[in-house]
């Protein structure tokens, strides 16, 4: 028995599969798709990532052609010192007379007017040199009436001996004290071998020099053949710096009546503690004060409630509780702004942009300064008119962090940036208190510090008394002669 073939009934079940498989197809296209799309991308990516390698790349070849002219521009600086000077060949823009086979010659132009050691004034002792009889080259006799002429030497003793004075005391005595009595003497402090003229030379070698104890003592056994201790040496410095103490009062004083006063700190360390060393200076004081606090309360004490003065500093926080009138100091503005540029950025960098419309706008306040002299009407007007181009330009819409930071600092001072420009007293920078802190860094670096507080103390109180009787044209000896005879007598 056969069964009944339906056509129609195969060409159903056809439909059905295509359908499925049509679904599929287009579902694998979606697939074809998507992937394609992420080929593309992937291959964009790639490209890019190529770029930037290649960039990457270049760039690490210009690092390695900088990184070895710098080693070798360090090896020329490292044989400086034992080298002559190499003469620059004259390029074409040179004088046509200047050629490679005739480089300028170094020193003064050929027929400039002489100079020399002037003569002193005062001449000490005369001696004739004679001439002989004969030639001292061929030994031939002289002939004839000599001429003479003079020359002047100044020298220096080498080895001068110490002056050693042996004092004879009379002793009387005093009905009324019931104590025998004695003039003192002048010469040497009390229970001091040592004499007043020594014991300065100590102290100004030590603090205004900023010698060791030990070059010291170096120095008095090759000069005076005199030996010295270094306790003896530490004794010295600290005994003349207590008799110094009414002086040193006198000078906070005499700081606190002035006008205008420069303040800044450095770090200085007691026994490998760390402290502050504290400057209060303009052209006729220079007062330094050793504290452990860098904070506002040291200069708060110092300046006392009555300082009517305007103080000139940097931007440290400390100066900014300070109830006075202040100035700061546009050097350290311009160098915070110029360390913005120092990553070499585009031509349109923003950051190059402020730093250069800062340093034009203080060239501008210079020049008509500078015109204004002394005329209080014309100060007063540029006063105004650079404050407000000063605040314009701090309110400018700044993006990048940097320059919205120094903006904000701007704002935050604007007063006392352009105090200076209304006050002729007023100087645009504290570079007045950073030359007068460079002696004691010198000193820091070559002792470290000082041992103990009374040695630092001892250290500012004498540095102070130093350069302010420098900053008048006084003698040191002569005045601290003057003190410690006043303390003798």
């Amino acid at each position: 028995m056969f069964r009944s073939f339906n056509p129609f009934a195969s060409t159903k079940v056809s439909e059905a599969e295509w359908e499925i498989v049509k679904t599929e197809n287009e579902q694998l296209q979606a697939k074809v798709a998507l992937l394609e799309t992420q080929l593309e991308q992937a291959m964009v990516e790639k490209t890019e990532l190529k770029e930037q390698l290649e960039t990457a790349q270049t760039r690490v070849n210009q690092l390695e052609i900088e990184n070895k002219k710098l080693k070798v521009d360090l090896k020329e600086l490292k044989q400086a010192p034992f080298q002559p000077r190499r003469r620059r060949k004259p390029s074409s823009s040179d004088s046509s007379s200047e050629t490679a086979s005739s480089p300028k010659k170094r020193g003064r132009p050929k027929g400039h007017a002489g100079s020399s050691r002037p003569k002193p004034d005062q001449v000490d002792y005369s001696e004739f040199v004679k001439a002989g009889d004969s030639c001292p080259d061929c030994q031939h006799s002289f002939t004839g009436t000599g001429v003479q002429r003079e020359r002047t030497v100044e020298d220096i003793e080498p080895v001068r001996p110490t002056v050693v004075t042996r004092y004879i005391i009379e002793r009387r005595w005093c009905p009324h004290c019931l104590a025998y009595k004695e003039n003192p003497v002048t010469a040497a402090l009390p229970s001091h071998r040592l004499g007043l003229n020594l014991m300065l030379f100590v102290v100004y070698q030590k603090v205004a020099l900023g010698l060791s104890y030990g070059k010291i003592k170096k120095e008095l056994a090759l000069y005076f053949n005199l030996e010295v201790s270094r306790a003896t040496l530490v004794n010295i410095v600290d005994d003349i710096a207590q008799i110094f103490g009414p002086a040193y009062a006198r000078l906070i004083k005499l700081m606190r009546q002035q006008k205008v006063l420069h303040l800044d700190e450095t770090g200085w360390r007691v026994n490998g503690e760390p402290h502050w060393l504290w400057i209060f200076v303009n052209d006729l004081v220079s007062l330094f004060v050793l504290s452990h606090s860098r904070g506002s309360k040291v200069p708060k004490a110092l300046l006392g409630p009555d300082f009517e003065g305007v103080i000139v500093s940097d931007f440290f926080s400390a100066y900014s509780p300070l109830d006075v009138e202040k100035a700061k100091c546009w050097a350290h503005l311009l160098r915070d702004s110029h360390d913005l540029t120092k990553d070499q950025p585009p031509p349109d960098s923003e950051r190059l942009a402020f730093h250069q419309q800062l340093h034009q706008l203080f060239l501008a306040m210079g020049l008509a300064i500078e015109q204004a002299e002394a005329d209080p009407d014309a100060r007063e007007d540029i006063y105004q008119e650079m404050r407000t181009n000063l605040q314009d330009f701090a309110e400018q819409e700044w993006t990048d962090a940097d320059c919205l930071r120094l903006a904000a600092r701007i704002l935050k001072h604007l007063d006392a940036l352009v105090l200076w420009l209304r006050n002729p007293a007023v100087a645009p920078d504290n570079n007045a208190a950073e030359r007068g802190l460079r002696p004691a860094v010198v000193t820091r670096k070559t002792s470290f510090g000082s041992r103990s507080k009374r040695g630092a103390q001892a250290f500012a109180r004498l540095l102070s008394l130093i350069r302010t009787w420098e900053g008048q044209d006084l003698d040191f000896f002569d005045t601290a002669n003057d003190i410690l005879s006043d303390h003798l007598s």
